[in-house]
């Protein structure tokens, strides 16, 4: 998937436009699905990039996917371990969108929706050639076999499984900045990852700006 970008897009640009072609060079950055994709380069080619900024990041530990641990026990994408429904989105400390509301809207797009997007990028394909729905969408229940599936787009789990090749590849290369208060609830992802780095000891700079949204990055 990132053939066309790695060995057509950026040789290009670079022999067109004398842009170095060297690692020291080539940086990444990105927001939101833009955010993810940044770190994911970087950490799949810790070597051909010299450093990513992502800005409130999609999901990039799934046990924070959203509202939603993915790996749970009996995981279920619309409502919480009390059986409340799980908000998607909010304004300040307020939900205004439930995850159950959203994904019905989502789902009418096919091809166009947030929700369809992760699952386009993230599931197997089905007999019909088609991405496999991660959870039942009548009952919200992940499906486990998809969450495990998923496992390999986990950023955490990346790292951490191969944490002695990468850790000396990615220091001082990792920019995460997002929201204290993200409108899409994504700043537990990105708290849980510099947790993770802290207790590595690990050079990345990660900044948590309180009360901040979506959009303050």
């Amino acid at each position: 998937r990132m053939t066309a970008l790695l060995e057509e897009w950026i040789p290009y640009l670079e022999e067109t436009y004398n842009l170095g072609g060297s690692a020291e060079k080539r940086f990444l950055a990105g927001h939101s699905s833009g955010g993810w994709t940044a770190m994911w380069l970087q950490v799949q080619k810790p070597d051909f990039f010299g450093g990513a900024w992502a800005l409130a990041p999609d999901p990039i530990d799934f046990h924070y996917f959203q509202t939603c641990d993915l790996y749970a026990e009996q995981a279920n994408m619309y409502v919480d371990d009390k059986g409340s429904d799980r908000p998607i989105a909010r304004m300040g400390a307020k939900p205004v969108l439930f995850a159950k509301d959203f994904i019905a809207m989502d789902d009418v797009l096919k091809d166009g929706g947030q929700i369809s997007s992760f699952e386009a990028v993230f599931s197997p394909r089905g007999d019909d050639g088609r991405p496999v729905y991660m959870f039942n969408r009548k009952t919200g229940a992940v499906v486990p076999e998809v969450a495990e599936y998923w496992k390999q787009y986990d950023i955490r789990i990346l790292l951490e499984e191969n944490w002695e090749t990468l850790a000396p590849k990615l220091s001082g290369k990792i920019n995460i900045i997002a929201g204290g208060m993200d409108t899409f609830y994504l700043e537990d992802a990105v708290i849980s990852m510099n947790e993770f780095f802290e207790e590595k000891d690990f050079d990345a700079m990660i900044r948590v700006i309180e009360g901040g949204d979506h959009s303050s990055v």
